[in-house]
């Protein structure tokens, strides 16, 4: 019988499904794993963004949990709407960070900052990060730029800290098909993020004039190509309100929204996002090629071994391709001079002519998996003896999948 393992997970459990992805691949693969020892983990979700670590959490934590898992995700980041104590999204006192008792496992947090975010980070940002890198059995990141970023801005040490891949670049999905979706011609999939125009862009126009400069440049792949367009937004809502202005004009039966053709997968906010996942990422596995605005559209791609191109101006992009090495096609969203329609259309043709990406891509996804493989086994050596646990009283605040 397989030993019991309660662990706290600590990331954006909220609406961005992207998130809830590498959730699911993280618990799928550590429990891989964990089978070989003779041991089961069970989870309990705690939203980084939504959730104060008061005293009395911390207090239940030390009571119930074996691990306590931060990230992945990008949760370096500083929103000022959440007042984070910390300045970033784990919105723990530094008294209540130091009393935690089971072991932490950092695990492939991200530098999430924006281009044109000029707010910054607050001055307790630092001193926290150092102290849960103190604090912590393990800390990595999902990226040499986030490792940099750590270092030279926070003062963290820079050998105390592992590059690891972001766990949902390994895809648990399941076949779904897509109503819309034509037999023939290539599918270019656009992810496109309707938030923080301000963050994304260099000036006041620019969210919309390239809006409507990757219209026209899909139009046009649609005739010379014969691509079929498919709009893949990760937030209900937030991606989906430009999606009839986008569409205007392009033929009949030329382009499709996801969240048009499987309405189901992308519920009212607040709901669960985890049972929606395989289908979800299987999506991804249904285009022929990706234009990648939200960073995990980028390692949902990857993982299903479809190639893609990153898409706007944040570093994480860039750091990702950089990270695993495949052709850097890009569309940067920042200079209206060089990102022109004909620019557009040309990257999106040479991408797909390029008989390189795809053995590219497979060689580097063997080699990341097995990374992450050899990290799984050391979160995994943290639970090498049964905690020792005073009685729990009262309800469990935390969800579970």
């Amino acid at each position: 019988m397989s030993r019991i393992a309660r662990v706290w997970h600590v990331g954006a459990w909220n609406r961005n499904i992207g998130d809830w992805a590498l959730a699911l691949a993280m618990h799928r693969q550590l429990n891989e794993q964990a089978s070989e020892r003779g041991l089961h983990l069970c989870f309990s979700l705690v939203d980084s963004q939504r959730t104060r670590f008061h005293p009395a959490l911390v207090d239940q934590m030390n009571d119930e949990a074996d691990l306590v898992l931060v990230g992945g995700g990008g949760l370096i980041f500083h929103r000022p709407e959440d007042q984070s104590v910390s300045g970033w999204s784990f919105n723990i006192a530094p008294a209540d960070l130091q009393r935690l008792r089971p072991p932490v496992a950092v695990y492939g947090v991200g530098y999430n900052r924006f281009a044109y975010d000029d707010g910054g980070f607050p001055e307790t940002t630092g001193p926290h990060l150092r102290q849960l890198q103190a604090k912590a059995a393990l800390f990595s990141v999902r990226n040499q730029g986030t490792r940099v970023a750590l270092v030279e801005q926070f003062g963290l040490a820079a050998e105390k800290i592992d590059v690891i891949p972001d766990p949902a670049i390994r895809l648990y999905d399941r076949p779904i098909a897509l109503p819309s979706r034509a037999t023939r011609g290539p599918v270019i999939a656009v992810n496109w993020a309707g938030d923080r125009p301000h963050h994304r862009y260099p000036s006041a126009g620019d969210a919309e004039h390239f809006f409507h400069v990757m219209r026209r440049a899909l139009r046009r792949c649609v005739d010379e190509l014969g691509a079929q367009i498919m709009f893949l937004p990760h937030l209900n809502q937030v991606d989906t309100e430009g999606y009839d202005a986008f569409a205007a004009g392009f033929p009949e039966g030329s382009i499709f929204s996801t969240h048009r053709d499987l309405p189901f997968l992308y519920p009212p906010p607040g709901e669960l996002l985890a049972p929606h996942v395989p289908f979800f990422t299987n999506l991804y596995r249904q285009a022929d090629l990706v234009l990648a605005m939200r960073f995990h559209s980028a390692v949902l791609a990857f993982g299903a071994g479809t190639p893609f191109l990153r898409l706007g101006s944040h570093p994480k992009l860039k750091f990702f391709v950089e990270e695993t090495g495949v052709p850097d096609y890009a569309i940067g969203l920042e200079h209206r001079t060089a990102d022109t329609e004909e620019a557009m259309v040309g990257r999106i043709a040479a991408c797909r002519a390029d008989a390189s990406y795809r053995p590219a891509l497979s060689r580097a996804l063997a080699e990341q998996t097995g990374r992450l493989r050899r990290f799984n086994d050391r979160v995994l050596d943290l639970l090498g003896k049964p905690a020792k646990r005073r009685a729990v009283h009262g309800i469990h605040a935390a969800q579970s999948i």
